[in-house]
This record gives structure tokens, sequence and C-alpha cells, in this order.
């Protein structure tokens, strides 16, 4: 691994980011019997970087590994998407999709695609109540979104409703998280507990991992998504 800090004003910007997500470019074509399978030789090599900042911006920058010159790039490596009227606290690209999820400090959630060179919101979700985290399951159909008042939802890439839950905690969920074969849901709590509940919506156990200590993330390590 190699790290390198480039000394250039174009890579600077000119607010705080609080959010970063990464997105590989994926095969124009995926064949339907063998499902949503990347190879990460000729796959994570290029793709797009999203941003979420104070002043409310997502910005989408085109990133790649490759140094050579007559590299085939985008029309347009940059943009900035504009709708949101806080600061955007949450950016998760959907790789099988294509798709950008960003959330606000309202509870504002946007989700962008893009079409003909362009970024536009095709579904928005507002529930006047803030946001604590969001995740894209892995093969990018389903989205699970937990709110501060403890209010947990899963819903399509399409925008139905699945099914959603008012978790009574003495805690706030924090993050939420997909299993590898995206059949369960794990939360985690300002409490240092574990909630698991399964795909559809059922409870399935809770751990207690330490009362005094919060749970701020969670990952999965899991060979197919590495």
């Amino acid at each position: 691994m190699h790290l390198h800090f480039e000394r250039n004003v174009n890579t600077k910007c000119d607010c705080t980011i609080l959010s970063l997500s990464w997105m590989g470019k994926v095969p124009d074509d995926i064949p339907e019997d063998e499902g949503w399978k990347l190879n990460r030789t000729n796959y994570y090599q290029e793709g797009w970087l999203a941003t979420g900042n104070i002043r409310g911006i997502v910005g989408v920058t085109f990133t790649t590994s490759h140094c050579r010159k007559n590299m085939d790039y985008p029309l347009r490596t940059n943009y900035n998407l504009r709708g949101h009227r806080s600061d955007v606290i949450l950016v998760k690209w959907n790789e099988p999709y294509q798709k950008l999820a960003s959330c606000d400090s309202s509870g504002i959630i946007f989700v962008w695609i893009k079409y003909e060179g362009r970024w536009s919101i095709e579904l928005i979700n507002d529930r006047n109540t803030p946001v604590t985290h969001f995740s894209w399951s892995h093969d990018g159909r389903m989205a699970l979104i937990c709110y501060q008042d403890g209010f947990v939802l899963v819903g399509s890439v399409a925008g139905q409703r699945y099914w959603s839950s008012m978790l009574n905690l003495e805690s706030t969920i924090t993050c939420g998280i997909w299993t590898p074969d995206d059949q369960q849901v794990y939360f985690g709590t300002t409490q240092g507990q574990i909630i698991v509940m399964d795909v559809h919506g059922a409870m399935v156990s809770q751990v207690q991992l330490c009362s005094d200590v919060g749970i701020t993330s969670m990952a999965w390590s899991c060979e197919k998504y590495i």
C-alpha cells in the first residue's frame, strides 16, 4: 500500500466534509445467473467519491488509480449536487444500482440517480426526525434507515416501505448494518447494545457488549465484500 499526499489546490475543499463514500465503477453487463459478483483485479481501479459537507452540498468526483495519459476519462469528472438546506451528514453509495443516498441534519434523505450525464433526485424521504444512520443492503435492493427517536425502517431501492418498527430503548441507535446474506440487520446503541432483527422486522436477539461505552460503527469482514 502506498500513501501519497498531493499538494494541489484542486484537491482541497473550501468547507468541512462530514461524510465520505466511495463506489467502484461496475461492469456494463452483469450476468443474471452469476448474480452480483465482482473481480477486484479489473473492478476496483476507478470509481466515484461522494462527499457531504456543512454547506449542504453533495460532491461527486471521479477517481482512478491508473497513471496512463491516454486513459478514457468521463466527459465530466466533478459534480456538485444541490438540494439540501442543512449540513449533509451522511452519503452512501448503492453500487449495484449506481445510486447515491444523502442525508442532512434535519433528517431529509435524497436518493440521486445519474441519467444522460446529469445527477437528479429520484426519491425524497422526510420524516422530520434526525437520522442517525443509513445503509444499503449488499445486493442494493433494500435500504435501512435509523432515526434518533428509535424508529427504524427498511424499504426497497424503489422507495417502497417493507417494514418499520419503533424500538423503545433507553438509548439511541447509532448505527445499523446488514449481514453478508442480507437476511438480518444489526443495530448498535449508545449503551453498548447490539439488537438483531430479521429481514421481515422480527426481533431475533439483544446482546449487551458494554454498558458504559457506546457503539459508534459496525462493519463485516466477509470475503465476498472485501
